[in-house]
């Protein structure tokens, strides 16, 4: 009897490893993790951060910015073709009980923002940071707390950030 017990334990344990893998390395669509459908979205702003040290040893940090993009314009649709472009997958973090309330990115030296909105309450919105080692992190609306996602496609971050900075304008922030 004992035996048939651990058997079953093993096998039950195995499952859930199982399972959670599975979760974990599923990728999502942008309509996914935002939890609307992308044609739904009406407007959106995006910027582009960029630090590092220059060659003459000074830090910077620039900024670009694409300010209250419609769907009917070309930087809108382009912008939300690179967000399609990668899945997204679900980190361990989002199985915590709680709600995760800060998130980092180890040497982070690039990120995009992007807030979309599709609607005209806050419940209707979604922020989205978009890190150079992969992760992305999502904010719902007035939801407390963030989603942490990473992109199954590590060069759309550049893309993102380069189209920004050819199509937007720098900030002096």
């Amino acid at each position: 009897m004992r035996k048939h017990m651990k058997k079953i334990l093993i096998a039950l344990l195995a499952l859930i490893v199982l399972c959670a893998c599975v979760w974990r390395l599923r990728p999502h669509s942008l309509a996914d993790i935002i939890s609307v459908d992308e044609s739904a979205i009406i407007s959106l702003t995006c910027t582009a951060n960029i630090s590092g040290v220059s060659e003459d040893g000074t830090p910077f940090i620039d900024n670009y910015e694409l300010q209250a993009l419609t769907g009917d314009s070309k930087d809108f649709m382009a912008v939300v073709d690179l967000l399609n472009q990668s899945g997204y997958q679900q980190s361990f973090q989002n199985l915590l009980p709680w709600a995760i309330t800060s998130v980092s990115s180890n040497g982070s030296s690039m990120n995009a923002n992007i807030f979309l909105a599709w609607g005209n309450t806050e419940k209707e919105t979604c922020f989205l940071t978009v890190y150079d080692d992969g992760k992305v992190v999502v904010s719902l609306g007035e939801n407390n707390g963030f989603l942490v996602y990473h992109a199954t496609d590590r060069s759309m971050l550049d893309q993102l950030v380069n189209y920004v900075q050819e199509h937007g304008t720098k900030t002096d922030k």
